[in-house]
């Protein structure tokens, strides 16, 4: 069983407005939704993003909504930039301060990297990201 019409509703959109953005009929989605007909991995990886879930979750192979990338054996949610903004929000000033330090720190080091293989002046970089 699929979770389509599940997703669907929760986001308060009907089988015409997700088919558009899909690309395909109502009858298409209703028949996903039936499960009378499979959707394509693309199909299922451009739900994934509209819905915000893995497609395990969604085809129900898994419990598990969100996709979840492994770094040094932990698993972490992938967050949209409103998730990351909300999350920041909530910092105490001490720690979005922090926060900052390390995400510049991160800008940096990949201008260094991406301006060692582009031959770029990274002195551009301090210039574009004063706060």
């Amino acid at each position: 069983m699929n979770r389509i019409a599940e997703l669907r509703k929760e986001k308060k959109m009907s089988q015409i407005s997700l088919g558009m953005k899909l690309n395909v009929s109502q009858k298409m989605i209703s028949a996903y939704e039936n499960g009378k007909n499979e959707p394509s991995i693309d199909l299922l990886m451009r739900m994934a993003d509209i819905f915000h879930a893995s497609i395990d979750y969604i085809v129900g192979y898994s419990e598990n909504r969100y996709p979840e990338y492994q770094i040094s054996g932990m698993s972490y949610p992938k967050l949209s930039d409103k998730d990351i903004n909300r999350l920041f929000q909530n910092l105490s000033d001490r720690n979005k301060w922090i926060a900052q330090g390390v995400l510049l720190g991160l800008l940096a080091s990949q201008q260094k990297i991406s301006g060692s293989c582009e031959n770029n002046d990274t002195n551009n970089y301090e210039a574009e990201t004063e706060i």
